[in-house]
């Protein structure tokens, strides 16, 4: 059996209807750059699934009252400065 190939603009135009595809076969679509195989969109599997732990407290809270998010207090710790300076 044939495998199943898109290109980077198929799948851009037809990204939901390929998602929906492969979601109801499990069978795998691989997306086609410069005719070479580029990305596979494939089922989810549940042990790739991240585990959140929906009883654990927010890092970020809100504020019931004023409905705005409130930071910790340690959210401009000194430690992190220069962390994002090779960015620029």
């Amino acid at each position: 059996m044939a495998e199943l190939t898109a290109t980077v603009a198929e799948a851009r135009a037809h990204f939901s209807k390929i998602a929906s595809s492969v979601c109801a076969t499990g069978k795998p679509v691989t997306v086609i750059r410069n005719s070479k195989p580029w990305v596979t969109i494939a089922p989810a599997s549940p042990e790739h699934l991240p585990v959140i732990d929906w009883a654990a407290p927010d890092v970020v809270r809100m504020d019931p009252i004023t409905r705005k998010t409130v930071l910790p207090a340690d959210w401009d710790d000194p430690e992190d400065e220069g962390l994002y300076d090779d960015l620029v």
